[in-house]
């Protein structure tokens, strides 16, 4: 009887973390499925179950003057973010990882580098927009490209950093004892070798970007409007059928970046 009991609770053990996962992604995904099956409704205030399925709101979202204006700044901005946070990125995680400097300096430079990650998002923001407005930034473009950069800075660093610290020294070691000078060992060793590394940045870098929010609130003023601002504004009007339906959007684009950067994460 008790090896039968033990060899129930062993078995149950062993199906527990599939029976966590299951449960974390229904916690996870049933409300963005829920948005999905309502942005299929036609009407102006969907209930379930939906009357009809009508891709009406869809139209509404895409011929919107507004959104697609909001769309086209978010992308701008994403771009820009993603390509700046990388290279600071690359330059962060080859001082954390293959600098010459003490490792206390290193370690303390990681440390600097992470601190937004333990921050409130809300601090963070608060405090750019002050450090913003005391340098004379103001508000517009730049502030919020700076904060976003300031935003995505360990999450592109430590990505890459994890990368480098894989890289074989043995590999720039014989470009070098073939003559190769530090240049050239960087474009043809070490950047082909981060290169997956790298564009996994440059798509996380971007879905951060595409997505963040308080940070764009407190630095946008009246001239920029992200697509997370749009949506709060058609929040604050109860424009629910057309929010489902640009939900679902936004969550395709990020989507579609981090399940590419998930896989280019990969090591080679």
């Amino acid at each position: 009887m008790v090896s039968r009991v033990t060899r129930l609770a062993e078995r149950g053990a062993g199906r527990l973390p599939g029976i966590v996962v299951a449960l974390t992604l229904v916690f996870l995904y049933t409300p963005v499925l829920v948005i999905g099956y309502l942005s299929l409704s036609p009407a102006g205030q969907p209930t379930i179950p939906i009357d009809a399925f009508s891709l009406r709101w869809y139209t509404a979202v895409l011929t919107d003057t507004r959104f697609i204006r909001a769309l086209l700044t978010s992308l701008g901005i994403g771009v820009v973010t993603a390509t700046g946070g990388t290279a600071l990125g690359l330059a962060g995680a080859y001082v954390i990882v293959r600098s010459q400097l003490p490792q206390l300096a290193r370690r303390s430079i990681a440390v600097i580098i992470a601190l937004p990650l333990f921050v409130p998002t809300v601090v963070v923001a608060f405090g750019i927009g002050r450090a913003s407005a005391l340098v004379g930034l103001g508000y517009g473009y730049l502030p919020v490209i700076l904060g976003h950069l300031f935003w995505v800075l360990p999450f592109t660093t430590f990505l890459i950093a994890a990368r480098y610290a894989e890289l074989d020294n043995r590999l720039s070691a014989a470009a070098r004892d073939l003559g190769a000078d530090d240049r050239t060992v960087f474009r043809t060793i070490t950047v082909p070798l981060l290169w997956p590394a790298l564009m996994a940045s440059v798509l996380f870098a971007f879905a951060l970007s595409f997505n963040e929010f308080l940070i764009t609130f407190f630095l946008a003023g009246s001239s920029v409007t992200t697509v997370p601002l749009e949506i709060f504004g058609k929040v604050r009007i109860g424009a629910t059928a057309f929010l489902n339906a640009a939900s679902v959007l936004v969550i395709v684009v990020s989507a579609v970046a981090a399940g590419v950067a998930s896989t280019l994460r990969r090591p080679v």
